[in-house]
């Protein structure tokens, strides 16, 4: 049976904490608990850094018996890289081998299930498991349909729309559906409509084009065509870990007790259920967290701080502060439209006031829930900052339209290790592949079919792409323009390789030649900064501040935070504003939860300093309730 002591534990507190750093009694009591349990954990509890001690710890205790190993799962990519970054500095690392297994959700999904059930019983690859794409093809394939038809659908559902609830039913072969309704309760199965969209949707399925539900539906084809891959996957992992429980979707959490049998793997699901913010069309709690463990101290912000956002959420937890950081009051904002331009510098200043800008860390950022300028004009975030433009976190996609925009993602690849470059050119040929229908057994090529391709024929051609490669990837880092490079080594060498002196296709030579697709915004790679620098007329101590939203800092620690008042169907500090106050009810519904959870995450983020930019409107009357519960009051 497998242990682990409080000997182990003394063992990796000089790995994984500063010099002197103790692990309190409750995290000793999480990193030993080796149970199928919940554990809840309150922001800046230290619970990535409890994870990641305990995976450390299991990990010199590897093989286990019959070879089982240890799967970890979380929410982002952010969660997974923290876990590699922060435990890279075991020699000989044995987490990230076979039989273990580290990624997102939706990879483990991809990589178990639905990429097996498409190939065997499609024959075929997959092109894209990837949303943007998925949603960049639909467009493109919804724009063929004749006008009228469009015209007829988009007056009911806009395209984006149509994108997201056009989607084959998870457990009905081959049915259809258009939301929660079948599409033949729609449109009638008679009728051009029904026909033109139920085309549409094969074709990219048939193509490999997949959405993230479509991943969904392909496992629970596969988990019900071989049910035995559950005592397979079961048998192979001895525990499962999953970071950040409370954004995942009840689609994923169905499926993942589908695949884990609990009764032979130990199931451990950590997270914080009021800071889920994301895709929950319900307005009810996903991960309802039966007896869990709790890590309600935060080692992250100050108790003044702790004492104002407790009762900020759906579920307080009575958080408790960390008295090591200075309190410095919580403070409220006041603004009208006539002096909103001053918020962010004042901000600024109390900063530099407080002699923040000499603290080790120097983070500040101004968060709001919306990002996008309000048509009737109601505040948001470019309200505050008039040059703010929403940014997607400066995602890097597998796929684009054109040499051009593949060209311009490199070049935005923030990543020093050169494999993410590697993989954008080698995705950038294999689309080339797919334009002309180049295949191999009646199958799209990968990577690695392409690599044995080459080396079949000649070794020294895989040693001279990898040559051009990484040439490229200088040049473009350098800021080098080699699109024609590129394009005449495409066209002249590496399609002629696979089709002689067949003739190159116009839609290849436009792929190369168009600099950057213009049919969509969004799919440009653009690397927004939203920043502001301010000085102090005083002191001339500059700072610089960050504008960002809300989702886009879940899991970041700053300084200092400005938490934006922004409308969302009303003004959110508006609609939570009792709870700011410290009179906590049960919120019911689907808005004021979800308001309650952005705020919440917005709220933590700082170690010394929470401020909030607050609307004349909003604090009016209720100034005294605010002020006796913590805050400070400043006008504009």
């Amino acid at each position: 049976m497998i242990e682990i002591t409080n000997e182990d534990i003394d063992s990796i507190e000089t790995i994984l904490l500063p010099y002197g750093g103790k692990f309190e009694d409750d995290h000793r009591m999480v990193i030993r608990n080796l149970e199928t349990v919940d554990i809840k954990a309150c922001p800046g509890s230290g619970k990535t850094t409890t994870l990641i001690a305990k995976l450390l710890i299991l990990e010199k205790k590897l093989p286990f018996i019959n070879n089982q190993g240890i799967c970890v799962l979380t929410h982002t990519n952010v969660g997974v890289n923290e876990i590699k970054e922060r435990s890279s500095s075991q020699e000989a690392s044995k987490l990230f081998q076979y039989p273990n297994h580290v990624s997102t959700i939706q990879i483990f999904v991809n990589k178990y299930l639905a990429i097996p059930s498409y190939k065997h019983f499609y024959n075929n690859n997959v092109y894209s498991i990837d949303q943007e794409t998925y949603g960049e093809n639909f467009h493109r394939a919804f724009l063929k349909i004749p006008r009228k038809y469009r015209i007829n659908i988009n007056r009911k559902y806009n395209t984006d729309d149509l994108c997201n609830k056009l989607n084959f039913g998870l457990e009905e072969e081959g049915f259809i559906y258009l939301g929660n309704k079948k599409l033949s309760e729609v449109y009638s199965e008679t009728s051009d409509t029904y026909n033109y969209l139920k085309e549409l949707k094969n074709d990219l399925f048939n193509k490999g084009i997949l959405s993230f539900h479509d991943a969904y539906v392909l496992a629970y084809k596969f988990l019900n065509k071989f049910p035995e891959t559950r005592d397979l996957i079961s048998a192979r992992f001895r525990y499962l870990f999953i970071d950040e429980m409370q954004d995942t979707s009840s689609l994923q959490i169905e499926l993942l007790y589908r695949v884990f049998d609990k009764e032979q793997v130990s199931i451990q699901c950590i997270g914080d259920e009021n800071q889920a913010i994301f895709e929950n069309s319900s307005g009810k709690l996903r991960w309802k967290p039966k007896n869990p463990l709790s890590l309600a101290e935060s080692k992250r912000f100050s108790s003044s701080i702790a004492d104002c956002v407790d009762k900020v959420c759906v579920k307080p937890q009575n958080i408790k502060g960390n008295l090591n950081i200075n309190n410095i009051p919580p403070i409220i904002l006041v603004f009208n439209d006539s002096n909103i331009e001053n918020v962010l510098p004042t901000f600024s200043k109390i900063i530099i006031d407080n002699n923040l800008h000499n603290e080790d860390r120097k983070i500040f950022k101004a968060v709001g829930r919306v990002a996008k300028v309000h048509n009737e004009g109601h505040i948001t975030i470019p309200s505050y900052f008039t040059s703010y433009i929403k940014s997607s976190n400066e995602k890097i996609k597998k796929s684009y339209q054109s040499l051009g925009e593949y060209l311009k993602a490199i070049s935005q690849f923030n990543d020093p290790n050169v494999r993410g470059c590697r993989k954008l050119l080698i995705n950038c040929l294999l689309n080339t592949m797919r334009i002309e229908n180049i295949r191999i057994d009646g199958k799209w090529y990968t990577e690695r079919k392409l690599v044995e391709k080459l080396e079949e024929k000649n070794k020294i051609l895989v040693v001279n792409l990898n040559r051009h490669i990484a040439r490229w990837v200088i040049k473009v880092k350098n800021d080098e323009d080699i699109s024609v490079e590129i394009s005449k080594f495409i066209m002249q060498k590496f399609i002629p390789f696979f089709k002689g002196d067949k003739q190159i296709s116009n839609e290849l030579k436009e792929f190369c030649n168009k600099e950057i697709y213009e049919t969509n915004e969004s799919s440009c790679i653009t690397k927004q900064i939203n920043t502001i620098t301010y000085q102090d007329e005083n002191t001339n101590d500059e700072i610089i501040v960050s504008i960002d939203t809300v989702h886009n800092v879940k899991g970041e620690t700053h300084t200092a935070t400005l938490y934006l008042e922004t409308y969302f169907k009303q003004y959110d500090l508006m609609r939570i504003r009792e709870y700011l106050k410290k009179k906590h009810i049960i919120p019911k519904g689907k808005e004021l939860p979800e308001a309650l959870s952005i705020a919440y995450v917005g709220l933590t983020r700082p170690t010394h300093l929470l401020c909030l930019a607050m609307r004349q409107d909003t604090i009016d009357g209720n100034e005294e309730d605010l002020k006796n519960a913590g805050w400070q009051i400043k006008y504009l």
